[in-house]
């Protein structure tokens, strides 16, 4: 009761809290890309919508590709498409304490999809793995935290993302 009467006082002042002793946990680092990249069964690759992979960078340009043959589409997605990746990459990376992976039955045989985010301090994550095991979607982290970031980023990959997919 008294800690409450403090932090009360404190707040109603306008004064900076401050807890000593408490362990703190490092600050998430900020992402610098988001890639998604499928594959599709029975499906030629220039009609598998990701198959050459989809990157949107923290400053809104994407590149889908290169393909095989080096073809790529380059763009930017516009600010409010930013500000909600932004979002949802935030509210993702606040749920990765550890790395371990927690799987889900999937029903979607010979399909690919997965999700990875790279940070600024160089690490990588695969936040989403369908397919990867066979039968399973895999994730790390809060699931729907996960799914709503792979939906979102699937959203925006079927906008910009050319299908058929141009050659050179």
């Amino acid at each position: 009761m008294i800690v409450v009467s403090l932090i009360g006082g404190a707040v109603a002042q306008g004064e900076p809290l401050q807890i000593r002793d408490a362990p703190s946990a490092p600050a998430p680092a900020a992402w610098l890309e988001v890639r998604e990249q499928t594959a599709c069964e029975a499906m030629q690759d220039d009609y598998c919508l990701g198959r050459y992979g989809f990157t949107i960078r923290r400053d809104g340009t994407f590149i889908a590709g290169p393909s095989g043959q080096g073809s790529k589409v380059e763009g930017k997605i516009e600010q409010r498409e930013l500000r909600r990746l932004r979002e949802l990459v935030g509210r993702f990376s606040a749920t990765v304490r550890n790395r371990e992976k927690d799987c889900r039955p999937s029903r979607f045989p010979g399909v690919k999809d997965q999700l990875d985010i790279t940070f600024s301090n160089g690490s990588s994550v695969r936040a989403y793995d369908l397919g990867g095991s066979v039968g399973k979607a895999c994730f790390v982290g809060a699931w729907n935290r996960v799914h709503k970031l792979k939906d979102y980023v699937h959203g925006l990959m079927t906008r910009y993302y050319p299908v058929p997919f141009p050659k050179t």
